[in-house]
């Protein structure tokens, strides 16, 4: 992916919360150089992936298959006194961000504004079974606290201010369907080096092509 496009679309994401009155923190428009500046105060910001990222999932084609992503809050594994995550996820209309479980993080994902979220679930099949995506059992989830039963590959439709909650090994993909997208995740500790498990393989780099404008504190990049 571009550095480019990554400045670009951080600075989109920007523009899209303004317009949805979703307050970002005042790091969140942080240069490299007061990130530099504040380098000896920012350390557990750093170590627990604080800020932004930006991927297209090794698609290739950001504006299909791609997210920007915010992490506000998060703490360590093991460590009780944050437990917790909390991030925000801006879509494009039609945009997909692919399919993948967590081996340990449960979730509460929320449509904080703009078109519907469209959560696409299947259950995953045992680790012996290789994680494979399970094409034919009904998956259970909670929406809002109900209780809720899907077909598998069925599509749970989150309509604004709407929460679905998704548990370890419950294979999900999102889309935005009618708009662009503020997705809320509100979560367990987030540790995405060690608790994601895609479908699909994918090696994830960045292409240079112009300055950074905008560091990047989570994901698959740590500046």
């Amino acid at each position: 992916m571009k550095r480019s496009l990554i400045n670009t679309n951080i600075e989109w994401a920007m523009k899209l919360c303004k317009e949805m009155n979703f307050n970002l923190p005042s790091f969140a428009f942080w240069t490299p150089e007061e990130w530099e500046e504040k380098k000896n105060l920012t350390q557990t910001m750093r170590q627990v992936g604080l800020g932004w990222d930006v991927t297209d999932y090794a698609s290739g084609d950001f504006d299909k298959i791609g997210a920007v992503l915010f992490t506000l809050r998060n703490g360590k594994y093991g460590d009780m006194e944050r437990p917790y995550c909390e991030k925000i996820i801006a879509m494009k209309d039609k945009q997909i961000l692919p399919c993948h479980f967590h081996y340990d993080k449960t979730e509460d994902i929320i449509n904080r504004a703009g078109g519907t979220l469209c959560v696409q679930v299947w259950n995953s099949t045992s680790k012996e079974d290789g994680y494979k995506v399970d094409e034919e059992s009904e998956v259970h989830v909670v929406c809002d606290g109900m209780d809720v039963t899907v077909p598998a590959g069925g599509i749970v439709k989150v309509s604004n201010g709407n929460s679905i909650t998704l548990t370890p090994y419950i294979y999900h993909r999102f889309y935005a369907e009618g708009g662009d997208l503020i997705v809320g995740e509100v979560s367990k500790v987030n540790d995405d080096a060690n608790d994601n498990h895609f479908s699909e393989e994918m090696r994830l780099t960045i292409e240079e092509d112009e300055p950074v404008r905008h560091i990047l504190c989570g994901g698959y990049v740590m500046e």
